[in-house]
């Protein structure tokens, strides 16, 4: 199927390079827009803590993680011939997701999937699979999740 607009959500593990990946084979393929979107999320760092000082400044670390995380998905976009468009967004994952997909006017969202521990599905509230069809429901999206 062809696609006008992709988001591609990333982060630094290994699914979700390979999702940054097939995200811009598949706009190639396409000839689809590209948009790589990072969450900076640090809710989990507050809860039960109050330092905000600390969550500031653990907050510029992250923006700045982003930075590099999505200068380095780009060159593997711009390997496929492909340009995207980068983009950090403060907030929570699901919510930010969402944004971006609606000003994108996507109709691809690419997911890499992460493992995770007990500890980090109870905090995140569950897997990457389990928000698929709520992020398709909420957004119009195709979602694809890639392992």
């Amino acid at each position: 199927m062809g696609y006008t607009s992709i988001v591609c959500g990333v982060t630094g593990s290994a699914h979700a390079q390979k999702a940054a990946l097939e995200a811009a084979i598949l706009a190639k393929a396409s000839n689809a827009t590209l948009t790589y979107v990072y969450a900076v999320d640090i809710d989990f760092l507050k809860r039960g803590l109050a330092v905000e000082l600390s969550s500031r400044s653990m907050e510029a670390s992250f923006e700045q993680l982003a930075g590099h995380i999505l200068n380095h998905v780009e060159q593997l976009a711009l390997s496929q011939g492909v340009t995207p468009k980068k983009v950090i967004r403060k907030g929570p994952v699901l919510e930010v997701l969402q944004q971006v997909v609606a000003e994108e006017k996507a109709d691809l969202l690419v997911l890499g999937h992460e493992h995770r521990t007990f500890f980090e599905k109870a905090m995140f509230k569950g897997d990457v699979e389990d928000h698929a069809a709520e992020l398709k429901l909420k957004t119009g999206a195709e979602v694809t999740i890639i392992r």
